[in-house]
């Protein structure tokens, strides 16, 4: 009766095999699973229960938004304050690593180097500014901003860091003297 597939028996075996295996996983695939990402799962109707007694609808879930546990606050605090004096200050930035740094008061200067272990003061610069840095390796820097016992002079110390989160590439003065780390 089917003598015409006995010639290769293990071809037709392998061909229903393999239509078997293609006919399962669109079975499965089309058997269910969550509901697509941001499409809401529909509620049945609530209907009047027989005794004429309002139904209450069931509360949802709170949501909560997922947040992750460290990310920087929506509206970032200072890192530091300074009073600026007359408008102007001073920017003290000392390089604590052993690597070169790069760096420009954006507007007002041209890109300039700040060698290993070493400091420099920008004076009479008009706030609001932008300072901008980066290490010459590419390397991750930790910056720290701090007021300073003179009147209008705002220290920034580098450090080397290994923590991606750390690392900033610019500051910004307002004018008011807040002092925020980007």
């Amino acid at each position: 009766m089917f003598r015409h597939n006995l010639q290769f028996p293990k071809l037709s075996l392998l061909a229903a095999t393999c239509t078997g295996l293609l006919v399962s996983l669109a079975s499965i695939s089309l058997a269910g699973g969550p509901p697509p990402q941001g499409k809401p799962v529909s509620q049945p109707a609530a209907t009047p229960p027989a005794n004429g007694k309002p139904v209450s609808a069931p509360t949802p879930a709170t949501a909560t938004p997922a947040v992750p546990q460290n990310a920087p606050p929506r509206f970032p605090f200072p890192g530091a304050r300074v009073t600026p004096v007359d408008g102007m200050v001073t920017i003290k930035l000392v390089n604590s690593t052993n690597a070169v740094i790069n760096y420009q008061v954006v507007g007002m200067s041209q890109s300039r180097t700040l060698g290993e272990q070493s400091e420099i003061s920008i004076k009479n610069l008009k706030a609001p500014l932008t300072l901008t840095y980066q290490r010459s390796d590419g390397g991750l820097l930790l910056v720290r901003a701090q007021a300073t016992a003179t009147a209008g002079m705002l220290q920034i110390t580098f450090g080397a860091t290994t923590d991606l989160g750390a690392d900033t590439k610019s500051l910004e003065v307002q004018e008011d003297g807040k002092v925020f780390l980007n």
